[in-house]
């Protein structure tokens, strides 16, 4: 008898225990799916948003990454796409052309990125790019790529700034460079009107002759599996000003 008695208030006990249990679990759940949300909204909206002041951002891009998907980059805030293409007078980005018509095709405004190689002329590197290219070099100004060990001498000063006047006369287009504070300010001496391309971690430095600057090196643009992180640059300008660079 006294074993049948007990028997049944166990039980019981047992499910009310389970029943408590299963609704904290139920609760917890709620509240870390509606979390998850809210922070996943935010993620959203922070890597589509330009950031406050500017009107306009784009990325760099090197041919050996990744499959870029250039419409996923327009959908999600990005404005241009400056493509990789050559490398002195004796390396070419294999898919350029293929790159440079898909960023077109997904309204982004091009620009073709050229890297500086002091070991060759001016004359002959811009040959080089114009042999490769064409008349493919978009619609923003030319960017020239300048390593810190690439401008040791002034004649290495001196071959850039030659490089930059035979581009320009040749397309009739600027040409900007894409280097670090430190590399400009060691230019200033020998190149004077060209404007530049500044590679920061910030936007504090946005004087007139910085026309682009990188603010992030590796920025995530898009959510989920369309995600990609890439060197992601502001428009140091109006919206007008930049529809009419060139």
């Amino acid at each position: 008898m006294t074993n049948n008695a007990h028997t049944p208030s166990k039980k019981i006990k047992s499910k009310k225990s389970l029943t408590w249990f299963s609704s904290f679990l139920i609760i917890v759940g709620i509240i870390s799916s509606v979390s998850v949300c809210i922070f996943t909204k935010q993620a959203v909206v922070n890597s589509d948003a330009t950031p406050a002041g500017f009107s306009m951002q784009g990325v760099a891009i090197n041919q050996p990454s990744s499959y870029v998907d250039y419409s996923n980059l327009a959908n999600n805030g990005i404005n241009f796409a400056y493509i990789a293409a050559t490398t002195g007078d004796s390396f070419t980005e294999d898919n350029y052309q293929t790159s440079y018509k898909r960023a077109e095709a997904a309204s982004l405004k091009v620009g073709t990125l050229q890297t500086y190689d002091s070991t060759t002329d001016a004359s002959t590197q811009a040959q080089y790019l114009i042999n490769h290219v064409g008349n493919q070099v978009g619609q923003l100004p030319i960017a020239i790529s300048v390593a810190s060990r690439q401008v040791s001498t002034r004649s290495d000063k001196e071959r850039l700034a030659e490089l930059i006047t035979i581009l320009n006369d040749h397309y009739n287009k600027s040409a900007i460079i894409y280097t670090t504070p430190d590399v400009q300010k060691r230019l200033s001496t020998v190149i004077s009107k060209t404007k530049y391309w500044l590679v920061e971690d910030n936007l504090k430095n946005t004087a007139k002759e910085n026309q682009f600057i990188q603010y992030s090196e590796d920025h995530t643009i898009g959510t989920g599996l369309k995600a990609i992180k890439m060197p992601t640059s502001v428009f140091n300008g109006t919206r007008k000003q930049f529809e009419d660079i060139k």
